[in-house]
């Protein structure tokens, strides 16, 4: 030891000396002593040392080992909790070299419960773009669950697996009752418990459950069972539990009757667990109960499940219940074959309200929504002999919608003015919900209309039906119509409020609230806070619509921040979710992708995808499209600027013919954009593509163009476009000549703001601009009073002025700010470098910061 000692103090008299030692539970006795030696006694040295709870029993020589060592003065154990969700993202981060899906993370997390071990081996062979976890569990994970399994005796292994047939934490005596039935004793258990425990394998869950340490070993036995262990430990389980089930327990039972082959049992299971379901409420569980119970059906005894009239009750209630919660792969199928037992004479209402049914989920889905209108013509068909019922009112309601988007926006308002009328004359509720919502939708775009009231008076009724999904539509259309009015804080905050009560009711709606209340924040400026929204919805993977929403909104987030690899990742992933020409989303779409091309430096491209999805509105409709029209212009005018930075003879074609100059398509458009301008968005919506259009044709007017922009922005409340107008009116002013000086506060500002959002883009634009007009963006010192003490032979003016000498501010510069003449600055830093003794203007500065403590 000795000797060891003598090399290690030579080894540490040439740099500091760092001891690791990995999985101290494993070391023996002897090499316990050593390294407690050398703690002890050797300062030069510091010691790294790891060791696993799993694998150390009572009794093992650690525990001891460990107590001896807390007495040394030096000595320090710290306890490493698992990873969180985002601890888990920044290892994968790590891991991919690229930011991970939050999906997948999300997942990853979830099955190795923040274990960076086992998330490292979840993660062998992913390369962190795909949306799902694989099925099949790595080779390295599952070896590396097994090994301390390994270590137990044969009849602990046994009773192991006998646990994870269980599928979720089991008290003990379910498990000693099971267990029998497998062949273990009861008297042996405990004794096997603890084995099991004290080789880390099991634990002790809440109420006195046993359940894995790492529940991923559950999922590893359970899946090398034979399939006639699996029935023998099902029918013992579903025994042993049906003796003193309760409600919440009635889930687990229908699973264990099911595997056991008792169908009849799982039946009257499954449906005990719908009810159970329903009172929470919870809707996704009740639909996934009420699925297993159709898939039962054909395996039930007649006698229990009922007529065929019964049958198609259930598919009719569970199509309609999987398809509000977003399960579409398997709502349409079980709709379809629901109509297809349907006699369409002998119940024309109940067809009609199918149809009406499997129409929308079909337009929810990923495909296009245009195929509808065939079909909701065939339910109004049918319900033509019942002129005042609810079922006919929700026919035109349904067709007013649907022709809505597709921009047959006249017939969409009489539809829906006829859907209002039936429902008011039936006195139904739920007919004038739906229909007061159709009406709000049909006249979304309307310059005066009552969107707000029908909208208002649709949600009142969906609350007093005590229906979420009747309050989603007539909700998302005032928040719509709030926007419109340029009324931005006012429908961003509706949207949290929304997002907030259908979390607390369970609802799908929630995410796509969600995404419109994180958009509304990336508007108003408050990016850090739109970014916390969506990290939440991304990780509980929303479906269909709702999660193309949080998808795109955080793609077009990410792609402003600069993190393009992760705005490309998302956009991929919402086109996994919903076509880019489905009518909810196209314009959403239309945007997002056009901004993540043109954040990659792809303009050309935007150009391309942006012509065919440009706004056309009708003579009597505002127009709506201005932002989809500023993004199209700017595409075109980086086209162009690209062109004749390459001294292009043309400003440059944008499609394959190679004949449609870019700046001809600004001036092509079908309509004169931005006639009617009521809002303060639209104002600046009208001053950004007018500004962009000079751009695209490079008039030298353009900085007059950026001005206003800069002003419409502030009005606005739009620090982006604020912030890209400022850099679009420096650029322009530099191009022309303008001073420096005159183009300082435009670059200072514009880069406070892209600092203060986490721009990256933005802010490199304004320091390679500053850099370009050797600008600095520094802001002028503010004399502290501790400051004006050291500094106090100055004035207070000239105290003040030379903070702004630290910041590198021209005389120019400051007059302005201080609304001062220029000679008078002039005098004051003239004043200024007399009394510190410096030569100039920058030495003047050092000194500031050199004695003053100013540090701008």
């Amino acid at each position: 030891m000795p000797l060891i000692d003598l090399v290690l103090r030579r080894l540490a008299g040439r740099e500091p000396i760092i001891l690791v030692v990995d999985d101290l539970q494993w070391a023996d006795q002897s090499s316990l002593d050593v390294l407690a030696y050398l703690i002890a006694s050797d300062p030069y040295l510091t010691v790294l040392a790891t060791c696993r709870d799993e694998d150390r029993a009572d009794g093992h020589p650690l525990h001891g080992w460990l107590a001896d060592l807390h007495r040394l003065p030096h000595f320090r154990e710290i306890r490493l909790q698992r990873l969180t969700p985002e601890g888990t993202e920044a290892q994968l981060h790590a891991l991919f070299g690229r930011p991970p899906d939050v999906a997948l993370a999300a997942q990853l997390h979830e099955r190795s419960q923040g274990n960076p071990y086992l998330t490292q081996l979840l993660a062998v062979g992913l390369s962190g773009v795909e949306r799902e976890l694989p099925r099949s569990t790595p080779i390295a994970l599952r070896d590396a669950l097994l090994a301390s399994w390994h270590s137990l005796s044969a009849p602990a292994r046994q009773l192991t697996r006998v646990l994870a047939a269980a599928g979720q934490p089991t008290e003990l005596r379910a498990l000693v009752a099971v267990a029998q039935h497998d062949g273990i004793v009861p008297a042996a258990v405990a004794d096997l418990v603890s084995e099991a425990r004290d080789h880390g394998v099991i634990q002790m869950e809440d109420r006195h459950q046993l359940w894995f340490r790492h529940p991923l070993l559950a999922e590893v036995l359970y899946g090398d069972l034979l399939p006639d262990q699996v029935v023998r430990l099902a029918a013992a389980y579903a025994d042993v539990l049906a003796a003193e089930v309760t409600s919440t327990g009635a889930a687990a039972l229908a699973i264990h009757c099911r595997r056991a082959g008792r169908f009849d049992e799982a039946f009257r299971w499954t449906m005990a667990a719908v009810e159970h379901a329903e009172r929470l409420p919870a809707p996704a569980e009740t639909a996934l109960h009420l699925e297993n119970a159709c898939a039962l059906w054909d395996q039930v005894s007649p006698a229990l499940r009922g007529t065929p009239q019964d049958h198609l009750d259930l598919l009719v209630r569970t199509a309609g219940l999987s398809g509000v919660t977003g399960r579409m792969d398997t709502a349409i199928p079980l709709a379809d074959q629901a109509l297809g037992m349907m006699d369409r004479s002998e119940a024309p209402l109940q067809t009609a309200e199918l149809i009406l049914t499997r129409a929308a989920m079909a337009w929810r889905s990923a495909d296009p929504g245009k195929a509808v209108i065939a079909t909701l013509l065939e339910a109004e068909e049918l319900t033509k002999p019942y002129p005042d019922s609810d079922e006919r009112a929700h026919c035109f309601a349904a067709l007013a919608f649907a022709e809505h988007w597709e921009s047959l926006h006249r017939e969409a308002i009489a539809h829906a003015e006829e859907a209002v009328q039936i429902a008011r004359r039936s006195g139904s509720p739920l007919a004038q919900c739906v229909a007061l919502s159709a009406r709000a939708c049909a006249h979304q775009h309307e310059v005066e209309s009552n969107v707000l009231t029908d909208a208002q008076e649709a949600e009142e009724l969906g609350r007093s039906l005590g229906s979420v999904d009747l309050i989603f539509e007539p909700a998302l259309y005032r928040v719509w119509r709030l926007n419109r009015l340029g009324r931005r804080a006012e429908a961003t905050e509706l949207a949290r409020r929304l997002s907030d009560e259908m979390h607390t009711m369970g609802a799908r709606g929630a995410y796509y609230f969600g995404a419109v209340y994180a958009e509304g924040l990336i508007h108003l400026g408050r990016w850090a806070e739109s970014a916390e929204v969506l990290r939440a919805g991304l990780a509980a993977r929303p479906v269909e619509y709702a999660g193309s929403a949080v998808r795109l909104t955080a793609a077009r987030l990410a792609a402003r921040r600069g993190q393009l690899d992760e705005a490309r990742q998302h956009l991929d992933r919402a086109l996994e979710l919903t076509s880019a020409d489905f009518d909810g989303m196209r314009n959403l779409f239309s945007l997002v992708v056009a901004e993540v091309l043109l954040a990659e430096g792809q303009a050309a491209m935007a150009v391309d995808w942006l012509r065919p999805r440009l706004p056309v509105p009708a003579d009597d409709l505002e127009d709506v499209g201005g932002e989809l029209l500023v993004v199209f212009a700017a595409a075109a005018a980086e086209v162009a600027q690209a062109a004749r930075d390459a001294g292009g003879a043309r400003s440059c074609a944008v499609d394959a013919r190679g004949d449609v100059p870019v700046a001809g398509l600004l001036s092509a458009l079908p309509y004169e954009p931005f006639v009617a301008v009521r809002t303060n968005e639209q104002a600046m919506w009208k001053a950004m593509f007018a500004a962009e259009s000079a751009r695209c044709r490079g008039d030298p007017d353009q900085i007059t163009c950026w001005a206003e922009v800069v002003e419409a922005a502030e009005h606005a409340g739009a620090p982006w476009e604020e912030a890209v107008a400022r850099l679009r009116l420096v650029a322009g002013a530099l191009a022309a000549g303008v001073r420096r000086s005159d183009v300082g506060e435009q670059l200072r500002q514009a880069h406070h703001q892209a600092v203060r959002l986490g721009a990256a883009r933005l802010r490199e634009r304004a320091e390679a601009l500053a850099r370009q007009a050797r600008v600095s963006l520094r802001e002028p010192a503010a004399v502290t009073d501790e400051q004006s003490e050291v500094l106090g032979f100055l004035t207070s003016r000239e105290r003040e002025i030379l903070g702004f000498l630290v910041a590198g501010r021209s005389n120019g510069e400051i007059a302005r700010e201080l609304v001062i003449s220029a000679k008078t600055v002039s005098v004051h830093v003239s004043s200024i470098l007399k009394k510190t003794g410096t030569a100039n203007r920058v030495e003047a500065a050092a000194y500031a910061e050199r004695v003053g403590g100013l540090d701008g």
